[in-house]
């Protein structure tokens, strides 16, 4: 039997991060070939050297949740050590939603925080990549009220630096949301009704992720 034209892979859109003076937007590269572009990759040099990486999406319309957000970050930013950096998207990039695609997001506002690999041990079991994942808040009850943007950033920022990241990830990838919650609450010493109520969405790079509450 002879089968029909096989499809040639299409190229994938790459992007570069660029940083400017309005924040953080997205530079377009030539595509070439067709392996998925994540944010993984768009960030490999702003992880290397952190533990955490915090990234805001403002909503655009300069809502008091933008203040409220803006504020309450860059105070966090200050009172955290170098290994916590705290950054912020430009809402005029012209490439925005793209950016929010990347981590899986829709609409801003919105508040990520990744995985850093500045304690990733070089020939330890499994890579860099298995053990990445980020922690995303886009309920702009959460956002925009400060005690519960501290909550969610600090139970998130305590996860990211004191749990198994890799045993996270496997959990991720498995949508199994139960150990998912056991893990945390081992590592973290957050209770299962404090991290359902923000709301967060934990993702791996490339799409597969867990949402909570």
């Amino acid at each position: 039997m002879r089968g029909g034209p096989v499809a040639s892979a299409q190229p994938v859109t790459r992007w570069r991060l660029r940083r400017t003076a309005d924040g953080l937007r997205l530079g377009q590269l030539r595509a070439f070939g067709s392996e998925a572009f994540t944010w993984a990759d768009l960030l490999t040099g702003s992880l290397a050297d952190v533990r955490v990486f915090a990234l805001y999406f403002p909503s655009r319309f300069d809502l008091p949740v933008d203040t409220a957000a803006t504020e309450a970050l860059r105070a966090f930013g200050a009172a955290t050590p170098k290994s916590t950096s705290v950054d912020f998207w430009d809402p005029t990039d012209e490439h925005f939603g793209e950016a929010l695609g990347l981590f899986g997001l829709r609409n801003p506002p919105a508040l990520v925080l990744v995985t850093g690999l500045q304690d990733h041990v070089t020939g330890a079991a499994g890579t860099a990549a298995d053990s990445l994942y980020c922690i995303s808040f886009a309920d702009s009850a959460v956002l925009s009220e400060r005690a519960s943007l501290a909550a969610a950033v600090n139970i998130a920022h305590e996860v990211l630096v004191r749990c198994d990241k890799a045993e996270i990830a496997g959990y991720i990838r498995g949508q199994k949301i139960k150990a998912l919650l056991a893990a945390i609450g081992r590592g973290a010493g957050a209770v299962r009704d404090e991290i359902v109520r923000l709301h967060p969405k934990f993702s791996l790079p490339g799409g597969f992720s867990v949402e909570l509450g």
